[in-house]
Order: structure tokens, then C-alpha cells, then sequence
């Protein structure tokens, strides 16, 4: 029995190493497992507070209605029937929307099925695959409604592909993650890190904290304290947040990933309401039962009680 010729042997070698390119590429097999992850999990963050938005928004605008129908009661010297049923059910979704965000609470890290990994790479898969059979199907449709000339123009194409590559296999590799993938999930392997540490060490002295730490625990203490010096529950994480970013400090983290920062410091965090605005917040009673003692002012806001002449203005 004859060989085949150079050019056969060749031509056949380029046409299984673009096949196997190709079912590479078609499998799905050029994401990595953990972008696989990082993708479900960043469905799940986005999925989360996507919910916690609709609801925030439904929540304020059900006290929104509240305060209106209150003010015209209060004014006018009460409410007619229509208008108590409006306050009645205002009242009511205020409360299913608040109760409904207790129950979402912190967004979580759980931990992933491999079941829903596999399931991921399939429809990635199934979306690569119907993306090659878009020419395959431009090629018969030509062949059938223009010309034969289509599908031999085609074939050859094909053949002077698998020739000029020849005995090259590919390089079959697997892409990195992308950038803004790794920059989106990133805050949420740090929470998830952050509430591990907490769970394992419960009870963590001020003196075997980071310099950070000390002055975060400090500046979330003033904070507070002067919010309770305003006749003010506590602060919110956003507040703090903002008044943090405003100074150049914790630029990379988000109102979503903060909360675990404070407790990885001893800072508890837990749903309080300020000024009308119910979010998570640091709680002028919890702080004091963290630390020990009461938040103490910054030296700024401490009254002088050492004075004893009177100021200009002031009768002796």
C-alpha cells in the first residue's frame, strides 16, 4: 500500500491541529475554573444588591408617602377614609420592604457547587458552538441560493488553511482573568477573608492591631462620639466611607465591602437609622459595649471647662 503524498500528509496534519484548536476553543476550555467562579459570584453580588436597591428605594419611598399624609393630617385635623387607607398601606409596605432587607442582610460568600461551574462552562460552550455553525450554515445557504461555486470556493479555502499550517500545532492556553472581573471580585474574597479572621479570632487587643487599624478604631470613635454629641444615633458606614475617601484613605473599597473592613477591627456594624435613613451603621450604644467605655470626642469638640474668667460679652 502506497503513502500518501507531502502534500496530503501535511494538509491532514493542519486539518487536526485546527481541529483540536477549535474544540478547545468551542469547549469552553480557555476560561480558567476560577474565572468560572469569580463569574458566579459576581451574578450573586449583583443579583444582592440589586435587591437591596429596589427595596431601599420602595422603603423611602413608603416613608416618603407617610410623612406627606402625617403633615397633611396635621394640618388639615385628620384624614379622610381614602387617605387612612393610603397611611395604613404605606405603613405596611414600609415595613415588608424593611423586613425584607433584615432578611437579605451583608452580602455573603458561599461557597460554590462545582455542579454550577461545570454547568457555566457548558453554556459558554453552547454559545460557542452555535457561533461556529453561523458560516457553516452562510456557506450552505450560499451554495443553495446563489451558486455551487460558494461551497467550492469554501472547501478550498479550508485546504489551503490546513496546508499552510501544517505540523504547527496550537499553543492550546488558558486566558487570564480579566482585569475588571478580578477588580469587581476582589472586595468580596476580602470580606469573605475579613469575616474568616473575625470568626477565628473574636477577641483581638487594640495594642496587636496595625497602625491603620488603631487609627480607623480612632476615627470611627470621634465619629461617633460627635454624632452622639448631635443628638444622633450612630453613623452610617457610608458616611464614614465618604469622610474617609474625601481624605485620600480606602479609595478601593465600596459602601458593600466596608462594613466587613470595621469588623475585622472590632467595630460592630449592624442596621441603624439616622436622620430618616435606615442602612448599615456603626451605633453609639454598640460601640460603647465594644470598647469598654463611652466614644470619647476629638479634641476639637471637648468643651473647656478649665476657664474661669468671663469673656468679653459675658456679665462676671
Amino acid at each position: 500500500m502506497s503513502r500518501p503524498g507531502p502534500l496530503i500528509t501535511r494538509t491532514t496534519a493542519g486539518f487536526g491541529h485546527f481541529g483540536v484548536a477549535i474544540a478547545h476553543w468551542a469547549g469552553g476550555h480557555t476560561i480558567s475554573e476560577e474565572e468560572l467562579l469569580r463569574r458566579i459570584i459576581k451574578a450573586r453580588a449583583d443579583a444582592h444588591a440589586e435587591a437591596v436597591d429596589e427595596h431601599q428605594w420602595e422603603a423611602r419611598r413608603a416613608h416618603k408617602k407617610i410623612t406627606k399624609l402625617r403633615r397633611i393630617a396635621a394640618e388639615d385635623g385628620g384624614l379622610v377614609t381614602a387617605a387612612q387607607s393610603e397611611l395604613e398601606q404605606a405603613g405596611h409596605e414600609a415595613r415588608r420592604h424593611e423586613a425584607a432587607l433584615e432578611a437579605l442582610g451583608d452580602f455573603e460568600v458561599s461557597a460554590v457547587d462545582p455542579g454550577q461551574v461545570t454547568h457555566l462552562r457548558k453554556r459558554i460552550a453552547a454559545v460557542r458552538c452555535t457561533v461556529l455553525a453561523l458560516p457553516v450554515a452562510g456557506v450552505a445557504a450560499g451554495s443553495w441560493l446563489i451558486d455551487g461555486v460558494v461551497l467550492l470556493v469554501s472547501a478550498l479555502g479550508a485546504v489551503t488553511a490546513c496546508w499552510a499550517r501544517g505540523n504547527r500545532p496550537f499553543e492550546l492556553t488558558v486566558r487570564p482573568v480579566p482585569a475588571e472581573l478580578l477588580a469587581a471580585t476582589a472586595r468580596l474574597a476580602l470580606e469573605s477573608k475579613a469575616e474568616e479572621e473575625v470568626e477565628e479570632k473574636p477577641e483581638i487587643e487594640t495594642e496587636d492591631l496595625g497602625v491603620w487599624r488603631q487609627a480607623l478604631r480612632l476615627f470611627v470613635e470621634h465619629a461617633v462620639a460627635a454624632a452622639h454629641l448631635e443628638r444622633k444615633g450612630g453613623v452610617l458606614v457610608v458616611d464614614l466611607l465618604q469622610r474617609l475617601q474625601a481624605s485620600g484613605l480606602f479609595l478601593d473599597k465600596t459602601p458593600d465591602a466596608f462594613p466587613a473592613v470595621l469588623r475585622s477591627v472590632d467595630i460592630p456594624v449592624k442596621k441603624i437609622s439616622v436622620n430618616g435613613d435606615k442602612a448599615l451603621g456603626v451605633h453609639h450604644t454598640e460601640l460603647t459595649a465594644a470598647l469598654g467605655r463611652l466614644p470619647r470626642l476629638p479634641a476639637h469638640l471637648v468643651p473647656d471647662l478649665t476657664r474661669t474668667e468671663p469673656l468679653p460679652h459675658e456679665s462676671p
